[in-house]
């Protein structure tokens, strides 16, 4: 068998060479002919309609099934392999036992060399460029989860600095705001006491006047009347 690998890219949106859902031509054209498929109404999707969805989007999922369907078929290998026969049976769509040995059959008339074991080893090669491409993306995928969940962090805590450094500057500025409070009331009871005491020393400088002209008009009426 060949030894072509995956050669996918879209299965994560956003990747390096920014492409997204980009599907890859096949690497190699189908063998498949009409003497190797089963007739069919209608087509009918490579890969099960009731695929667990999990917490999946499902136009998300839809697009990554696509992804997987078409790099399934990008590694189609020359002549009739275990691809040909699993078209042939999704075609079909039924696990019956009849099926299969039909398909068999219909194969090892295309390629006498068609048998459970190659089947089985072909499927192998499938399945383990599958798992590989699913691991790759999975490691792609957990890296940038990961990254996405640090700078989420990392702007948390710049967030939470930023907020402690506001609320500091919001209780200096309360405890000054409370200061000048203070400060104008004691202006209050200052002003009091000063006025008190500018208007007693006016009043002393009137009753001083008086005093002391009375002093001197007893003085100036003592001359007028004894002398």
């Amino acid at each position: 068998m060949a030894t072509d690998k995956f050669n996918w890219k879209g299965l994560f949106v956003n990747n390096e060479e920014g492409t997204s859902n980009e599907k890859v031509e096949k690497d190699s054209p189908k063998q498949e002919t009409a003497s190797t498929s089963f007739p069919q109404s209608k087509p009918i999707s490579t890969f099960p309609s009731d695929i667990p969805k999990g917490t999946a989007n499902s136009s998300i999922l839809s697009s990554i099934v696509e992804m997987y369907e078409s790099g399934f078929d990008s590694l189609n290998q020359p002549g009739y392999d275990f691809y040909e026969f699993f078209k042939a049976i999704k075609a079909v769509n039924s696990n019956d036992a009849n099926v299969y040995k039909m398909a068999l059959s219909m194969a090892q008339g295309v390629d006498s060399k068609v048998s459970k074991t190659t089947l089985l080893t072909q499927a192998g090669f499938y399945v383990t460029e599958i798992d590989k491409v699913h691991k790759h993306y999975q490691e792609k995928g957990n890296a940038k989860r990961n990254e996405l969940q640090q700078q989420i962090k990392n702007q948390k805590e710049n967030l939470s600095s930023e907020i402690s450094s506001l609320e500091k500057q919001i209780l200096e500025m309360q405890t000054k705001a409370s200061n000048l409070k203070n400060e104008l009331q004691n202006l209050d009871a200052k002003l009091l006491s000063d006025a008190s005491e500018i208007d007693q020393k006016i009043n002393a400088n009137d009753m001083a006047k008086t005093k002391i002209l009375d002093t001197i008009q007893s003085v100036i009426d003592g001359i007028k009347n004894n002398l």
